[in-house]
């Protein structure tokens, strides 16, 4: 029984396989991901007095993909947004990483139990702060290495124990910009949350392809449904040309905590998802500049409201008091 299983925190978990890693060995248990990049959930005997869970990712090594593990070592020392890459080595053709296991459930789960429960979990001002530290996390990226994810959704999105952020996982589909194009088949690719350029095989695919997954994500945070009547980034495909920028609807419609927000509040917030969700790249934000501001500016509005509800609240209890 020992072989064959190992325990953290009370559950056990199936071990499949084995590898040896930067002297140690790992081992490891459910896979991750699917295509060219073998990703597990892992455990590492000698982190800590108790061992600890990870993440081992192996991919084929080139010297691009080597340069990338490096860069985002070094991002994701300096963002909570981001993964944090304990380690990687070269073991022969392949590059394996060691990344720390994010304790919480992914925000697929938090969308899956909003659906099934009439008591709101997650509600909007939360979601809009998270999806703005997520964002500026997320433009560090770009701005650092000019890396595009590319596999922005909520299955890669968990929501921390500890830090209560948004962390960015799975970074095997994360390109250059300039090679985003042209990109092996089995890398990540999920089309309803995918920009159309990308989903398309344009050229030149760039960091606006993350602004659009990332806003269709946060609009179904919002509003449990996906923007263009549920088609996500398959609006911008030629067979649906014909319905298009037609069939999106404004987030502020779709809620169902339209009336818990001031309508100047949803306005900041429809704003910015509609400006990040053009089918038309060259319709979305430019620059990080213009891309940030939205989401600090709707941030912005939600404390606002929050903070004039506060007050609402207290005179409203003050004038109870009076009336007993």
């Amino acid at each position: 029984m020992a072989n064959r299983y190992f325990y953290w925190k009370r559950q056990q978990y199936e071990i499949t396989d084995r590898i040896r890693v930067g002297g140690r060995e790992f081992l490891l248990s459910d896979r991750l991901s699917s295509g060219l990049r073998s990703r597990h959930l892992a455990y590492d005997r000698v982190a800590g007095p108790r061992g600890a869970l990870c993440i081992v990712e192996r991919q084929a090594h080139s010297k691009a993909a080597w340069q990338r593990v490096e860069v985002l070592q070094r991002l994701s020392q300096q963002n909570g947004e981001l993964p944090q890459i304990r380690e990687f080595y070269r073991s022969g053709s392949e590059i394996i990483t060691v990344e720390k296991w994010i304790e919480g459930q992914d925000l697929r789960w938090w969308i899956q139990r909003m659906r099934k429960s009439e008591k709101r979990q997650l509600g909007t001002p939360e979601a809009i702060r998270l999806f703005r530290q997520l964002a500026h996390g997320l433009s560090h990226l770009h701005d650092a290495c000019g890396i595009v994810h590319a596999d922005i959704k909520p299955a890669n999105l968990i929501i921390s124990n500890a830090t209560k952020k948004l962390v960015l996982i799975d970074f095997g589909s994360a390109w250059e910009t300039e090679r985003t194009s042209r990109r092996a088949e089995g890398d990540g690719r999920s089309d309803i949350y995918g920009a159309p350029e990308f989903l398309r095989g344009d050229m030149g695919v760039d960091y606006r392809a993350d602004y659009f997954s990332l806003a269709v994500t946060c609009f179904e945070t919002l509003t449990l449904q996906l923007p263009y009547d549920g088609l996500g980034g398959r609006a911008g495909l030629p067979q649906n040309a014909a319905g298009g920028d037609s069939m999106y609807m404004p987030a502020s419609e779709l809620t169902a905590e339209r009336h818990q927000l001031a309508d100047s509040t949803w306005q900041s917030i429809d704003t910015l998802l509609r400006h990040s969700l053009q089918l038309n790249r060259d319709l979305r934000p430019r620059n990080k500049s213009e891309f940030l501001n939205g989401w600090d500016s709707a941030v912005a509005a939600c404390k606002q409201a929050t903070e004039i509800q506060r007050q609402l609240g207290f005179w409203e209890s003050i004038l109870a008091y009076f009336r007993r």
